[in-house]
């Protein structure tokens, strides 16, 4: 298909449409926020189809392109509309414009002909202003879909991995393309909306995406409380109907006013969040045992009421080097030394085992008389998920950590 010479024609407002057997096409634009800037930083051209009130999906029109030629020709067409119609309503701050590309044309499109560096070149749009978006779960050919998305960051193009967290997506690929975003799929934020460990997962996820060097963009959010669950994953950008719906405008829409009642939302939940009510619950009898430990009484007498507490596991002692002083006291209803899973037994026993790499000693090292406190992990003692608490004190001249193992309950602490 000629960059210059596709069949457009002119509709409302200055955009243009098209066809394709027999339907008409136009763009519908949805604009993408960035949460920290509280405003638009792009839009996603998405292809719409019509005959008369029947409308067709994306990829309903898709499935109609039944040969090789026609699929090239048909996400050629896509491509040229949504950028002829952004250009002519975009300025220089209206942001990226984030287009699909089809995966068989990541495949095949070379063969065709060059395309896309004239379509940019025509309409005049920088291409450091798009950004390309590819479905790496679709393409099981490797070579080519390193070789696709060099060649869009060779043209000065954004690269946007789409999907990610459906069907096959890997982190390998993440680590191989290097794509400058990555979007996550809609699933994950219903995964995390309805099942605890997916959302204490979700941030995790997205810091390895993002210490591999991409920024991520979630997907598909469409109430507030998936809002609340974005803002917690610390992702960059967001996109879907709560912000915005498609439109064939582009402008600010409600979403900047949104993201800031978010931000108020989350710094509300924040002061009330399951870590600091944790700590609370627990503050008092932990510093209870921290004086009498100062005052020379024994371990097994100065833990006795942090011991009692509900959700108590085991109290422990380390040096400075991580290495445990002396064994575990365990809670009142484990004093026979039970584990949750018998499996886990060979580990229960920690008299001299070297916690150094645990982050609860290198925060309490680092903060030396505050109370520090992980997230939730496996303990390694009894199979269960469990946090710590953890503070750095002075006994017998000599800096210690004393530890507070706690079995995690995922609402024990949840704020309602």
């Amino acid at each position: 298909m000629d960059a210059f010479q596709f069949k457009a024609e002119p509709g409302a407002n200055g955009k243009v449409f098209s066809h394709y057997e027999g339907f008409k096409l136009h763009s519908a634009f949805q604009p993408i926020y960035s949460l920290s800037h509280c405003r638009i930083v792009g839009y996603e051209g998405l292809l719409r189809a019509s005959e008369g009130r029947r409308q067709l999906s994306p990829y309903q029109i898709f499935s109609l392109a039944r040969d090789e030629a026609s699929i090239v020709h048909l996400d050629r067409l896509s491509r040229a509309l949504h950028l002829k119609n952004y250009c002519s309503m975009s300025t220089e701050d209206a942001g990226w414009l984030f287009l699909n590309v089809d995966p068989r044309v990541i495949v095949q499109g070379k063969h065709y002909g060059s395309f896309f560096q004239q379509l940019l070149e025509h309409n005049q749009m920088p291409p450091e202003r798009v950004v390309v978006e590819i479905m790496e779960g679709a393409i099981d050919d490797e070579m080519q879909l390193s070789e696709s998305v060099g060649f869009y960051k060779d043209l000065g193009c954004l690269v946007a991995i789409d999907d990610f967290g459906a069907g096959q997506s890997n982190f390998e690929r993440i680590w191989r393309l290097a794509p400058d975003i990555v979007k996550l799929d809609r699933s994950m934020i219903v995964q995390a909306m309805q099942k605890p460990m997916a959302r204490r997962l979700l941030p995790g996820i997205v810091s390895l995406i993002h210490e591999a060097g991409s920024l991520v963009l979630i997907e598909g959010v469409e109430t507030i409380d998936e809002a609340l669950v974005a803002m917690e994953t610390d992702v960059d950008l967001v996109q879907g109907h709560y912000f915005g719906m498609p439109s064939n405008l582009l402008g600010e829409e409600h979403g900047a006013a949104r993201i800031t009642n978010l931000f108020q939302q989350y710094q509300m939940a924040s002061s009330l969040d399951a870590s600091q009510k944790c700590q609370a619950y627990y503050r008092g009898a932990f510093m209870d045992a921290v004086h009498k430990l100062q005052a020379g009484v024994v371990p097994e007498i100065a833990y006795n009421k942090l011991l009692t507490l509900h959700g108590a596991d085991r109290c422990y002692m380390l040096d400075q080097q991580g290495v445990q002083v002396g064994a575990s006291c365990m809670a009142v209803v484990d004093r026979q030394g039970q584990v949750a899973d018998l499996r886990y037994q060979p580990l229960a026993e920690a008299e001299g085992a070297i916690w150094s790499r645990r982050p609860y000693l290198r925060r309490a090292l680092q903060n030396p008389g505050s109370l520090q406190m992980t997230r939730p992990y496996l303990s390694i003692a009894t199979g269960t998920l469990c946090v710590t608490l953890s503070m750095a004190i002075v006994l017998n001249g000599q800096v210690n950590v004393l530890c507070f193992d706690i079995h995690w309950v995922e609402d024990r602490f949840v704020a309602k």
